[in-house]
């Protein structure tokens, strides 16, 4: 197993531990869900982004790796002469495009844009939930799959 494939699932374990302990508060009942909601959030959003770019060091074999990991296919450090990217990262592009991991790269999370659900006018902004990280982790661990897949076969 290539280090980065090891980070992301380093990063996907711990994103579902997060889960686990939002799971576990709102469970609780003693704590308002706009509140367990805005500071689970960024640390999860933070654990998914950094897995999903140790997946794209690794599906694009970087040899050298860097302190943190990129965020999108843009921020992908250069190939050496005469290499291209993998299939893999153009399916990755897409998905920031048109996909969940874009959905995940633009939710504000910051304080001066979020606002709990029932302070908010209707729109198609995405509503940070538990369920939808849930559904996050379930599309990275998918996605670690596909790239382990690929790595095996080269």
């Amino acid at each position: 197993m290539s280090h980065p494939l090891a980070f992301a699932n380093q990063c996907l374990y711990h994103g579902r531990l997060l889960l686990a302990g939002w799971q576990h508060v709102l469970a609780a009942d003693a704590t308002p869900e706009a509140a367990v909601t805005a500071a689970y959030a960024p640390v999860v959003r933070r654990q998914l982004l950094d897995g999903y770019g140790w997946l794209l060091l690794a599906v694009c074999r970087i040899p050298h790796i860097p302190e943190a990991p990129p965020h999108t296919v843009r921020e992908l450090p250069p190939l050496p002469a005469g290499l291209v990217h993998p299939a893999e990262v153009e399916t990755c592009a897409d998905l920031e495009a048109r996909g969940w991991v874009g959905d995940l790269q633009r939710l504000s999370l910051t304080p001066a844009t979020w606002r709990p659900p029932s302070d908010r006018l209707a729109s198609d902004t995405l509503e940070p939930s538990l369920a939808l990280f849930e559904a996050w982790v379930d599309k990275l661990a998918g996605l670690s799959e596909m790239v382990a897949s690929a790595i095996d076969e080269s």
